[in-house]
């Protein structure tokens, strides 16, 4: 993809030729979180101060952590005129940590950064021409460079357009679900206010992002995207994605079954809930009601799958995809 700022703008799937280029009026903070990620912290603040657009506001917040490298870091940080450094007290989890940051910007616009990634050099600029463009939406997302491995440069991915029912459904032929919407998406500060926050009973081996961006997407906020990459995930890196399990998935589909119903995948829900009670060992009522859903609606691949599916081979199956 051509990463470089096009004179035009992307809505939907349409390009729209007559939008020229507009005045940059919107605020915008970044918020970094961090924990143990060491002198990562650095380039990530690098890559933020190295913007062709800069922000307006720039926030760390170190959520009580105990690795002598980063608190080090922070605290060479802190001095700089251009961050505003918050020390929590006690370890709250990325969840707390975010609404912290959220809660400290006066911005309009949040951009969340990971400690341990980076945003690419025009990242603010497309960020803020498309809310200058757009000031109705509540969210913006666009292409992100996905780094598997240290020795390449990656992949840019180019997400589809984010809908709840495509969001939640399951991924062809898998017991994946078909998510996509990363949780770094720049947001409207009044969208966080609107939904509350980050939910901080959502921990690292819960899907704090998903959970975050359903109650986000759910409201119908009219939301944008852009065809510009505007972060750098350096998935090697991180280790949150490698402790999600069936359990993660089963606690979500059960909190907003509701929400899949109302999409037509109350099926997609009761599987994911099965999935979960295998992956834990304990009785389950979601087999009688996925094997009657199933009888009234008809069987899909992945309720055959959980219905079928041992809970030695579900634990094997899992552990051999994160390796």
């Amino acid at each position: 993809m051509d990463e470089t700022v096009p004179e035009r703008y992307f809505h939907g799937n349409l390009y729209d030729e007559d939008v020229t280029k507009p005045k940059i009026v919107t605020t915008i903070a970044v918020v970094i979180t961090c924990y143990r990620e060491g002198a990562l912290i650095t380039e990530a603040v690098t890559s933020v101060r190295s913007q062709t657009r800069l922000p307006d506001e720039l926030i760390i917040v170190n959520d009580a952590s105990p690795d002598p490298s980063t608190n080090q870091v922070c605290q060479n940080l802190a001095n700089s005129n251009d961050i505003r450094m918050i020390w929590r007290e006690r370890n709250g989890g990325t969840s707390a940590a975010r609404n912290d940051g959220f809660a400290a910007a006066n911005s309009e616009v949040i951009v969340l950064l990971d400690a341990d990634d980076l945003l690419p050099p025009d990242a603010l600029g497309a960020i803020a021409r498309g809310f200058d463009t757009h000031p109705e939406i509540g969210f913006l997302y666009g292409a992100y460079r996905r780094q598997d491995q240290g020795t390449t440069l990656g992949r840019v991915v180019c997400p589809a357009t984010v809908t709840l029912s495509e969001s939640l459904r399951s991924r062809f032929l898998s017991l994946g679900t078909n998510w996509q919407l990363i949780g770094t998406t720049p947001i409207k500060r009044s969208l966080w206010q609107q939904i509350g926050g980050y939910d901080v009973t959502y921990g690292s081996d819960d899907l704090h992002d998903v959970e975050f961006w359903l109650r986000a997407i759910a409201t119908g906020s009219p939301s944008l995207k852009i065809p510009e990459t505007i972060y750098h995930w350096r998935k090697y890196l991180g280790t949150n994605s490698r402790t999600v399990s069936p359990r993660a998935w089963a606690k979500l589909a059960r909190q907003y079954r509701f929400l899949y119903q109302q999409q037509g995948l109350e099926q997609r829900a009761l599987t994911l809930m099965l999935l979960g009670d295998k992956w834990e060992g304990r009785a389950t009522d979601a087999t009688a009601e996925l094997w009657q859903h199933c009888q009234k609606h008809g069987f899909s691949v992945g309720a055959i799958a959980a219905l079928l599916l041992p809970p030695w081979l579900l634990r094997q199956s899992v552990g051999n995809w994160k390796r």
